[in-house]
């Protein structure tokens, strides 16, 4: 880490931090009106604390079946060139290469409304075993706006001679008080795949209510989304750019205690909401272009 970097960060209230995410460091942000943690292993925000001091993300508490906690359900993964699983290996890492990977801290400064500005970069040349699953070579850069809630922008940039077929998402872990009370405004009328039920394609009728037992891949949202936790009293706000579908995730409790990832009752305190291009709206990402996907949430209270 280069020395203007350090005192970029130390300006910003910033620290760098070892990690239990696989000996990688994190970047630890504090300021009056909120905290936050980037980890650079898988390059994803962790944790946004706000004045309130109820995090807006989720965090597992269990560390998986091989006894080592990666992060996998916690804050904002990135999964990235693929979603869910490879199609044509079934042995390759489910939800892309990305998540599994350091990143490197590119940028600390502060927007001119005092907002702070962390950049994240990932470059497939510098990690070699990318080539065996991967061999086109790209360039991703994280961008995190973090201050009156917090904003993710993520680009992807095709590096190679030739086109990719790519599929992702920012799968993001909301923290909420009980997942069998909240609901999610926005997608009424939406027509939706339901994976959960043998793939079938059905239609959502009003609020998402409950969010539990689900796992749905909305399309051609309308990319602005309420979220309504009666239990934290709040309402978490996103708003998505540069996707073709939402994803919403709960495995409920059935499937929660059949996992070794996740607590048994940890499925109460999360529902994923995640701006993906999936199934058949994955995407030619050709020689030379950058893509963008983008998620802004806020955060306001229920009075």
């Amino acid at each position: 880490m280069n020395k203007q970097l350090m005192d970029d960060l130390e300006e910003v209230g910033g620290t760098l931090t070892a990690s239990n995410l696989r000996g990688c460091d994190e970047v630890l942000i504090e300021q009056p009106d909120f905290s936050a943690r980037i980890a650079l292993w898988g390059g994803h925000l962790v944790s946004f604390i706000p004045k309130s001091g109820v995090d807006v993300l989720f965090q597992s508490s269990n560390a998986g079946g091989n006894g080592r906690f990666d992060g996998q359900h916690m804050g904002v993964p990135v999964c990235w060139p693929w979603f869910a699983g490879n199609k044509s290996q079934e042995d390759y890492p489910s939800h892309g290469l990305v998540r599994y990977l350091r990143w490197t801290l590119a940028e600390v400064s502060r927007y001119k409304d005092g907002d702070i500005k962390i950049i994240l970069k990932l470059n497939s040349d510098k990690h070699p075993l990318i080539e065996d699953m991967w061999p086109q070579a790209f360039e991703l850069s994280l961008v995190f706006r973090l201050g009156d809630g917090f904003r993710v922008d993520f680009f992807a940039a095709n590096l190679s001679d030739e086109a990719m077929e790519i599929s992702e998402a920012l799968h993001t872990y909301f923290h909420v008080g009980n997942s069998e009370q909240i609901r999610i405004e926005g997608l009424d009328g939406l027509s939706y795949i339901d994976k959960f039920a043998d793939n079938i394609k059905d239609e959502q009728e009003g609020d998402v209510d409950p969010c539990t037992n689900i796992d749905r891949v909305y399309i051609n949202p309308l990319n602005k989304i309420c979220l309504f936790d009666p239990v934290l009293k709040r309402k978490i706000l996103v708003s998505t750019k540069g996707n073709s579908n939402i994803v919403l995730w709960n495995p409920g409790m059935e499937r929660a205690k059949a996992r070794t990832d996740m607590g048994d009752l940890e499925y109460k305190n999360f529902v994923c909401i995640e701006p993906a291009n999936a199934l058949d709206n994955s995407y030619q990402l050709q020689p030379g272009e950058i893509h963008q996907l983008r998620m802004e949430v806020k955060i306001e209270p229920i009075v």
